[in-house]
């Protein structure tokens, strides 16, 4: 069992860090790779893509073994980058697609509301997201496999794990009865500390569902993978750092929901609620961030719009830059 904050290969899982927010352990990306065919799951943003490939040929990568690239959903610093790696790999490989549900095409093909409110977050590191053909796509149905198969059996499955957005998948990899691994994208919580495990909320607004979220981290509990990859941050493996992480995560995104609540209830200003929940992320930001130009900025917004999210899920506020995504 082992909890890795770093770019690593374990098997044939290779975790990238991205770079992304000029910080180091902040957003990664995963390649699967047998040495012939290899798949990435989220690129980052189209500002991301020159250090995944450089990462790739630090790993011996070649990119003319992607077959594709499987986004956790759409938003800027997953699926964001889409648009600009297939428009550079269609002439590396011609078979390069992009595997995906109807939902994730449908929003990273009409993302003008979604970029909109990033920038108000994100600012500049929000990268573009011009619209895709639709002969980049290959449309796999939620909970189907994707068309490749790896050398050795594996085969990738776009699980369906909404409550992060409605689109939201955690491609999972399996083999002869075994989950060999699963990229949780955002339907397991963030980390953000290299110590204790200890996750942050994925809440963001508008499309953020509570229910739906809880449901979908029992679902990859239940299918019981021997190694998670978290894309805010890390690749945790092993039954009891898993069991840990999924116990604290559910904790945690109680207390913090209900927290809300109970502040709101005391003085529905967004300022309070803030106020009024900040202990509870006590811990769960490494204090290691804070020497980095920026970091109090980008995790003071990070924490309001995680903050505004479930307030948008439960009624207390309205969407402001995006329509709610239909499942």
């Amino acid at each position: 069992m082992s909890f890795i904050r770093k770019e690593c290969r374990i098997g044939n899982v290779y975790l990238i860090d991205t770079l992304q927010f000029n910080m180091e352990t902040i957003t990664s990306v995963y390649c699967y790779s047998d040495g012939e065919k290899s798949l990435l799951m989220d690129i980052g943003t189209s500002d991301n893509i020159n250090t995944v490939f450089e990462s790739l040929a630090g790993h011996g990568i070649p990119l003319e073994s992607l077959a594709g690239i499987v986004p956790s959903h759409y938003h800027f610093d997953h699926g964001g980058g889409s648009a600009e790696l297939y428009s550079r790999m269609k002439d590396i490989n011609k078979d390069f697609k992009i595997y995906t549900n109807s939902i994730t095409k449908k929003n990273l093909q009409d993302s003008a509301g979604h970029i909109h409110g990033a920038k108000t977050t994100f600012g500049k590191f929000v990268g573009t997201m011009d619209v895709i053909p639709d002969e980049a796509f290959s449309i796999v149905e939620m909970d189907d496999f994707l068309p490749i198969e790896f050398s050795g059996g594996e085969r990738v499955k776009l699980l369906h794990t909404p409550g992060h957005t409605s689109d939201h998948c955690s491609p999972t990899v399996v083999s002869g009865g075994r989950t060999l691994f699963t990229f949780a994208g955002e339907a397991m919580g963030t980390i953000y500390t290299s110590g204790r495990m200890l996750s942050t909320p994925t809440s963001m607004p508008p499309n953020f569902c509570y229910d739906d979220y809880i449901s979908s981290m029992n679902k990859i509990k239940v299918i019981n993978p021997e190694m998670i990859g978290f894309c805010h941050f890390g690749i945790i493996s092993g039954t009891e750092d898993i069991d840990f992480v999924y116990n604290d995560h559910h904790r945690f995104m109680k207390e913090f929901r209900q927290g809300i609540i109970d502040a709101f209830n005391e003085n529905p200003s967004t300022e309070h609620v803030l106020a009024m929940t900040g202990h509870l992320w006590k811990d769960r930001i490494d204090s290691e961030f804070a020497e980095i130009k920026g970091s109090e900025a980008f995790f003071g917004n990070l924490r309001l719009a995680l903050t505004y999210g479930v307030m948008v899920d439960l009624g207390f506020r309205k969407p402001k830059y995006e329509s709610k995504t239909p499942v």
